[in-house]
């Protein structure tokens, strides 16, 4: 691909390896040091059953690191757009998994670095998202069914976690109960559900700085779902519990954007040609 135009580039790439560096080893951390998540499941912090989640996050975010070092490599070799947005969209996952850590202050040996990481993410999503130059911008290209199945498929998601989550917080507002994974709900209903409908806003506007927007999502939903699914497959394996009804949900929402996403790729593909 030619005359890809995008600021800040250097900043994100390096933003990426710190990350991937730095969330690679707190996973593996959590493999390795069995007093990491034991201490504070000792002191009644952190609850025994949340490690089925813990554990697929840490197993997701080693291959999401190693995946995210490869496309550095590969995006500096080729200047593909759609290995930047790729790498804006783990960045997301980063963002996300991490931010659940520090908001919950789950207080392991090392928290200062999940606030690195959450930071780090953070910046790099808006230094990667506002680097993109206008005339690249202009050039993007998505076809009309890619683009009106992302919107049904945003609006399906945001439609089934927005009354959910809040049905979920209600009977704890009424008690003045803290919820289990309140941190979730913060990131989803303050941040995620709200992007995401600015997101079909902008596709139904046609506007063409969406089409970076989704790629992000994508990315985002494929790798922060398959991380909760495995917990949940964990989960039932361990408690003999089987939410089928999630299962079903989670399994839809990951074929559905993974197959947008290929789509996705093709169609910029061919506007960079």
């Amino acid at each position: 691909m030619k005359n890809i135009l995008i600021k800040n580039e250097g900043g994100v790439l390096i933003i990426s390896l710190l990350v991937s560096i730095l969330s690679a080893y707190c996973a593996i951390m959590g493999f390795i040091d069995k007093n990491l998540y034991g201490n504070i499941i000792s002191t009644g912090v952190f609850k025994m059953v949340y490690m089925a989640g813990t554990i697929s996050q840490d197993i997701i975010t080693i291959f999401s690191s190693i995946t995210l070092i490869i496309l550095v490599i590969f995006y500096m070799k080729t200047k593909d757009i759609r290995i930047f947005i790729s790498i804006i969209g783990l960045l997301s996952f980063y963002f996300y998994a991490y931010g659940t850590y520090v908001i919950s202050a789950l207080y392991t040996s090392i928290y200062i670095i999940y606030m690195f990481i959450f930071s780090l993410s953070i910046f790099g999503m808006v230094l990667g998202i506002n680097g993109f130059e206008k005339e690249t911008v202009h050039r993007l290209q998505m076809s009309k069914w890619v683009r009106i199945s992302s919107i049904i498929f945003l609006s399906f998601t945001v439609c089934t976690f927005v009354p959910m989550w809040i049905s979920h917080m209600i009977p704890h507002t009424k008690s003045h109960t803290i919820p289990d994974f309140y941190a979730i709900y913060i990131l989803d209903l303050c941040i995620v559900m709200p992007f995401f409908i600015y997101v079909i806003f902008m596709l139904i506007k046609n506007t063409k700085s969406a089409y970076i927007l989704l790629g992000v999502s994508l990315v985002k939903t494929i790798t922060l779902i398959l991380s909760v699914v495995i917990g949940e497959i964990t989960v039932s394996a361990q408690y003999f519990l089987v939410d089928v009804t999630m299962v079903i949900i989670y399994g839809f929402i990951i074929s559905i954007s993974s197959v947008l996403y290929v789509f996705y790729c093709l169609r910029l593909k061919k506007a960079f040609e």
